[in-house]
């Protein structure tokens, strides 16, 4: 089967969304023959912008572990056709999302090679999702899309992606959770199928090398890993130190992920040396600090998933999140984890009770680890997936 993956950003920039796609292809390549087509490949968040009037302007092709990459670009004579649509985008909606994608579009024709599927991851705003929609119809091939959808996603402005969520021959969620919620914008519930996501991590760790690294003393440590936008709650964490060190002085808050402009306006502020802020890290660094912390910490408003937690569990440590719907269906609230609002005193509440109660921290860090072995490998990952392909072949 030749399978093109297609969504806004791709590695090596850095996300949920795009590691997760890239080591779904990496996996799908072994039997498959699968291409990527993205529009960029840095981190970047003007979603809107990024993708019409800043897109690249010069098309570049490049292969990341295997998996051949052609990174779309829009013309400078494009983007001045573009522009009075994208000016247009919050008033006139739907007839901007149609020039954007037709633009997208003829670039994507020009960059695809031939093939049996496409499948859409969506990140930001519409335009290559729609194009992929698009291009299947004029190939007369399955469109495959995943939603990565969050509850807040629900209202009028959103409500061309839910267009493109019902024209999809398939949607993968990643919960049920996030299945029902896609079911209730109007998604024939036979259509949507649930995945989950697997943990990417390297295949060995040091716990010491990553302490050694950065002149770390042994000390109970809370791991914050995820990109540093202010939902992710980042703020009610550092808030909640100061509750936490008041019953154990000792305590250190790792803070790992991609900076934005929030985070650097916040850590600007942050001068004790319990707190280690550090920007996007590589794999191995990753891993290290996850098997050298005590517990991880993700209280985030907006998740699909929340594949950190299962890289967590797979070194044994308990997790935090805050209870929403997916996070709450992947996080069984006291066996593998708990759940916390998003504020300082709930954060710190949860922390201070896996602090105290370290041998029941760690059964819920195991019990998280056979949880991912039954649930979330990437073997079972890639064969839920498979066979939503397979389906739409036949």
């Amino acid at each position: 089967m030749n399978i093109l993956y297609t969504l806004t950003a791709y590695p090596p920039s850095t996300g949920g969304a795009q590691i997760h796609t890239h080591q779904l292809a990496q996996r799908m390549n072994e039997e498959h023959a699968v291409s990527v087509i993205c529009q960029w490949s840095q981190n970047r968040t003007d979603w809107l912008l990024g993708t019409t009037l800043r897109a690249p302007g010069e098309p570049h092709s490049y292969e990341m572990d295997g998996i051949p990459v052609r990174q779309i670009g829009i013309s400078q004579a494009e983007k001045i056709k573009l522009a009075p649509w994208v000016l247009a985008y919050p008033v006139f909606q739907g007839a901007a999302i149609e020039r954007i994608s037709e633009t997208i579009l003829k670039e994507m024709n020009a960059a695809a090679p031939q093939f049996d599927l496409a499948h859409n991851v969506r990140i930001g705003r519409e335009g290559i999702s729609a194009a992929t929609n698009k291009l299947a119809k004029q190939r007369n091939v399955p469109f495959v899309m995943t939603p990565v959808h969050h509850p807040a996603w629900s209202g009028w402005f959103h409500r061309y992606y839910h267009e493109l969520y019902r024209a999809a021959d398939a949607l993968i969620a990643l919960t049920e959770a996030e299945k029902q919620t896609l079911a209730g914008l109007g998604v024939n519930e036979t259509k949507i199928h649930v995945t989950g996501i697997g943990p990417i991590l390297s295949e060995e760790y040091d716990p010491h090398r990553f302490m050694e690294k950065y002149g770390l003393r042994q000390a109970p440590a809370v791991l914050f890993l995820g990109q540093k936008y202010a939902y992710k709650g980042i703020a009610s964490l550092l808030e909640a130190t100061e509750m936490v060190w008041k019953k154990y002085p000792e305590t250190q808050f790792w803070f790992i992920g991609p900076r934005t402009d929030f985070s650097r306006k916040l850590f600007q502020q942050v001068a004790d040396p319990r707190i280690l802020e550090l920007d996007a890290v590589p794999l191995q660094e990753k891993t290290d600090a996850l098997a050298a912390c005590t517990l991880l910490c993700v209280p985030s408003a907006q998740e699909s998933f929340g594949g950190v937690y299962t890289e967590a569990w797979s070194l044994g440590k308990p997790v935090i999140g805050c209870p929403i719907p997916a996070v709450s269906e992947v996080v069984n609230a006291g066996e593998n984890g708990l759940l916390a609002e998003q504020s300082g005193e709930a954060i710190a509440k949860a922390i201070l009770q896996l602090l105290g109660e370290p041998r029941g921290a760690e059964k819920m860090g195991q019990r998280g680890k056979m949880k991912v072995d039954m649930n979330f490998t990437w073997e079972q990952i890639v064969r839920k997936t498979c066979r939503v392909y397979e389906s739409l072949m036949r």
